[in-house]
C-alpha cells in the first residue's frame, strides 16, 4: 500500500520530475561523450602527444559533475518542499523516519537509473556526433569515430550513482533533521506587513544597486582601477586581481539585490494606491513579494551562474579567435628560418616533389643596448636599459610584400623611429613607450609610434623589441651582433607531410647565444655585446642586471605546424567550455522552472479561490505570466548586464577582434530563458487551472 500511495503521488508530480530527467539525462549524455572521447584511440592519436585531450575531457568531467550535483540538491530541496504533506502521512499512519528515507532513496534511485541508462544509450548514439564535432573544432580528419566505450560506461555509472546516493544522504538528513509532523500542516504564508520596511532592509536595498553600478563603473574603467590597486602592496599582482575584486563586488550586489531590493522595489510600487487596486495587481504584489522572500538566494545563485556560463562560452569563443591571432603573430609566412639552418630546410623542401620556395625575403637585425623609460598602466616611467632589434625601412618594406599582416610605416626623419613590441598584440594600450630611445655613441632616437609586432616569433629575435629605423640611421649605427632570418612562403600539395618531414628532421632548438653588459655612465649608454661571454667573476645565483646577460635564439618557426597546435588547443577548449556552458545555462533555466512549479502547488488554493469568486481564466492566466516574467527576467538580465561587462573587462585586458561571438553567446541565453519562460508559464497555468482549461 506504501508503494502504491507513492507511486500516485509520484505521477502527480510528473511534470517536476520530467524537468529533473530531462536534465539529469542531458547531463549524462554530456559526461558520457566527454569520458567516451578520452577512450578513443583514433581520435587521440590524430591529436598526437603535444595536445593532452585526455586532460581537458576529464577537468570537463569534473565541472559536470559540479553542476549537475548542485542541480540535484537544488532538486531535491524543492521535491521535499512540495511533499510535505505526503511526508506527514507516511509519518501519520506510523513510518519511521528511516522508512521515509529509504522510500525517498528508493524513488531517487529509479529516477536516477532511468536518466543514467538513457543518457548513456543517447549519449552512445550522439558520441560520433560529439567527436565529429571536436574534430572539426580541431579542424582533425579522422575517418571513423563511432564506437562503444564500456570503460566510460563504467565511470559514467559510478559517478551518478555516487551522485544520487550524496542527494539521498542529503534527503534522509534533512528528514531527520526537522520534525516530520509539521511537514503535514498545511504551508503557511508568511506575513507581510506591506506598510513596514526597516531602516537596514531599505539600506541594503538601496546597498545592492550601489554594488552593482560600482561594479560596472569600475569594469568601465578596469585599466584606472587596476593601476590603482597596483599602487598598494599588491604590487603588479593588483593589476591581475582588479577583474577578481570588481566579481566580488558584483556577486555581493546581485544576492542583495535579490534579497532586498526587489522586495523594496515591490513595496514602492504598493505605495501607489492606482497601481495597487489596478485589476489583480495587489495580488501580484502579495505573490511577488511572498516569491522574493522565499527564492531570493536562488534568484541570485542563478544569476551569477548565468554570467559565469555567459562568462565562459564568450570567453571561449574570444580566446578561439586570440589563438588563432596568434598565429599571424608568430608565424605570418609559412616559415622563418635562422641562418644557420636555412641551408638544411631548404635542402629538404627541394628534394619534395612539387614543392618549392616561394617570395623568399631575407631580414638583417642589427642588436644594440639602448635605454628608454617605459610605463606599465598608469604608474609611473620605468628606466629600462637593454637591447633592442633594429630593422631597417626598405628591408621592413621588402617583408611587407609577403606578409599582409604588416602595415605602412612613414619616418619623417632620420631620428624617427616606430617600436614593434609582442606586448602591445595583447595588451594594447597598457605598455607604453617614452619619446625618447638613447643608444650608445650618443644617439637619440625619437619614437613616432607603436605598433604590434607582426615579425613572427619574438624568440627568433631574441625576445626584444624590434625597431623600424631611416635605412641611414640603420648603417650608421654599429653593432658587434649581426644576424639574419629567412622568411619565405612555399608552394605544396601537402603541407601537412612536409611540415612532419621538417619537424623529424630539424627539431626547433636553441641556439646563437649572446652575451651584453650595458650600463648608464654620465646619461650615455656603455657596454659591449659578444658571442662569448666576457665575465670572468662566476656569475652569483641571483639574478642581478649588473651581471653580464645571456639569450639565446630559436631556429625556426613553421606556421603550418603553430596553426595546427593552435587550432588543436584553441579547438578543444572551446569545445569543452560552448558544452559547459550550455549546461549551465539549461540546469539554472530547470531550477527556476521547477522553483516556479512549487510555488504553483503553494498557489492552487488561491487561484481557486479566484475562481469561485468570478475572476476570468484569462485574467488568472495573465496574473501567471506577469509573476513569471519577475522571476525569470531580471536573472536574465542582470547575468546578461554582468557577463557583457565581464566580457568589456576582458577586451581591455586582451585585445582580440572576435568578441562579437561572446555577445552573440548573450543573445542565445536571451533565447534559451525565453524558452523556459513561456514554457514555465503555460505548465503553470495548466496546474492551477487543471487539465480542462475550457
Amino acid at each position: 500500500m506504501i508503494f502504491n500511495l507513492s507511486w500516485k503521488n509520484f505521477k502527480g508530480q510528473f511534470l517536476n520530475y520530467l524537468v529533473y530527467f530531462v536534465s539529469m539525462t542531458f547531463a549524462v549524455v554530456v559526461y558520457y561523450c566527454f569520458s567516451a572521447i578520452t577512450y578513443n584511440r583514433s581520435l587521440a592519436n590524430r591529436v598526437g602527444q603535444e595536445v593532452h585531450i585526455n586532460g581537458a575531457m576529464n577537468l570537463g568531467g569534473i565541472l559536470v559533475v559540479v553542476m549537475i550535483l548542485g542541480f540535484m540538491f537544488a532538486a531535491n530541496h524543492f521535491f521535499l518542499l512540495k511533499r510535505g504533506k505526503e511526508i506527514g502521512l507516511y509519518h501519520l499512519i506510523g513510518m519511521r523516519k528511516g522508512q521515509i528515507s529509504f522510500l525517498f532513496f528508493v524513488e531517487t534511485l529509479i529516477l536516477g537509473a532511468v536518466s543514467l541508462v538513457t543518457g548513456i544509450l543517447l549519449g552512445i548514439v550522439f558520441s560520433k556526433l560529439f567527436s565529429m564535432i571536436l574534430a572539426k573544432a580541431m579542424f582533425l580528419q579522422v575517418e571513423s569515430l563511432f564506437f562503444v566505450s564500456v570503460p566510460s560506461m563504467i565511470q559514467t555509472s559510478l559517478v551518478f550513482v555516487f551522485m544520487l546516493v550524496m542527494v539521498s544522504i542529503r534527503s534522509s538528513w534533512l528528514i531527520y533533521r526537522y520534525q516530520v509532523t509539521n511537514l503535514l500542516k498545511p504551508v503557511g504564508k508568511n506575513t507581510i506587513h506591506s506598510n513596514k520596511q526597516s531602516i537596514a532592509k531599505i539600506f541594503l536595498g538601496i546597498l545592492g544597486v550601489i554594488l552593482i553600478c560600482t561594479g560596472y563603473f569600475l569594469s568601465y574603467n578596469v585599466i584606472h582601477f587596476g593601476t590603482l590597486l597596483l599602487h598598494t602592496r599588491l604590487g603588479f599582482s593588483g593589476f591581475l586581481i582588479a577583474p577578481l575584486v570588481i566579481m566580488f563586488i558584483c556577486i555581493v550586489g546581485t544576492y542583495l539585490f535579490f534579497k532586498y531590493t526587489m522586495y523594496l522595489i515591490a513595496f514602492l510600487f504598493g505605495k501607489s494606491k492606482f497601481n495597487y487596486y489596478r485589476n489583480l495587481n495587489m495580488l501580484a504584489l502579495g505573490n511577488t513579494k511572498l516569491h522574493i522572500k522565499r527564492g531570493g538566494n536562488t534568484l541570485s545563485a542563478v544569476t551569477v551562474f548565468i554570467a559565469i556560463a555567459l562568462g565562459m562560452i564568450g570567453g571561449a569563443a574570444s580566446i578561439y579567435t586570440i589563438g588563432m591571432n596568434s598565429v599571424n603573430t608568430t608565424a605570418p609566412t609559412d616559415f622563418i628560418v635562422a641562418e644557420n639552418d636555412f641551408e638544411k630546410i631548404a635542402q629538404i623542401i627541394e628534394k619534395e616533389p612539387d614543392t618549392k620556395i616561394d617570395s623568399l625575403v631575407t631580414l638583417n637585425y642589427k642588436l644594440t643596448g639602448s635605454q628608454f623609460h617605459l610605463k606599465i598602466g598608469q604608474e609611473e616611467d620605468q628606466n629600462t636599459l637593454g637591447l633592442i632589434n633594429l630593422l631597417a625601412l626598405s628591408n621592413y618594406q621588402e617583408f611587407q610584400k609577403i606578409n599582409p599582416y604588416l602595415k605602412n610605416i612613414e619616418l619623417k626623419n632620420n631620428q624617427d623611429i616606430v617600436i614593434l613590441d609582442s606586448i602591445q598584440n595583447i595588451l594594447s594600450g597598457f605598455i607604453r613607450y617614452d619619446s625618447n630611445f638613447n643608444l650608445p655613441n650618443g644617439i637619440n632616437l625619437h619614437v613616432s609610434d607603436v605598433r604590434p609586432d607582426y615579425l613572427g616569433q619574438d624568440l627568433l629575435r631574441y625576445s626584444f623589441p624590434t625597431v623600424i629605423v631611416s635605412d641611414e640611421q640603420f648603417n650608421a649605427i654599429n653593432s658587434d651582433m649581426v644576424y639574419q632570418l629567412r622568411a619565405f612562403n612555399i608552394e605544396t600539395k601537402d603541407e601537412e607531410a612536409l611540415a612532419n618531414k621538417l619537424s623529424e628532421s630539424v627539431k626547433p632548438k636553441w641556439d646563437t647565444p649572446v652575451y651584453y653588459k650595458f650600463e648608464l655612465k654620465n646619461n650615455q649608454v656603455e657596454g659591449y655585446i659578444s658571442k662569448t661571454s666576457r665575465q670572468t667573476e662566476k656569475k652569483s645565483e641571483q639574478f642581478s642586471e649588473e651581471d653580464e646577460q645571456e639569450y639565446w635564439q630559436l631556429n625556426y618557426t613553421s606556421r603550418f605546424s603553430d596553426l595546427r597546435y593552435q587550432r588543436r588547443v584553441m579547438g578543444l577548449f572551446i569545445y569543452v567550455a560552448m558544452f559547459l556552458g550550455i549546461l549551465a545555462l539549461i540546469i539554472t533555466g530547470s531550477i527556476l522552472m521547477l522553483q516556479q512549479f512549487s510555488e504553483a502547488e503553494r498557489e492552487k488554493e488561491s487561484y481557486d479561490l479566484l475562481k469561485k469568486i468570478g475572476v476570468p481564466k484569462k485574467d488568472i492566466t495573465k496574473l501567471v505570466y506577469q509573476q513569471n516574467s519577475i522571476i525569470f527576467f531580471p536573472p536574465m538580465i542582470i547575468g546578461v548586464l554582468h557577463a557583457t561587462f565581464a566580457i568589456y573587462v576582458f577586451s581591455k585586458y586582451i585585445s582580440s577582434s572576435g568578441y562579437w561571438l561572446a555577445y552573440l553567446s548573450c543573445g542565445l541565453l536571451i533565447l534559451i530563458y525565453l524558452a523556459y519562460y513561456f514554457l514555465t508559464s503555460a505548465i503553470y497555468s495548466r496546474i492551477i487551472h487543471g487539465r480542462n482549461q475550457k
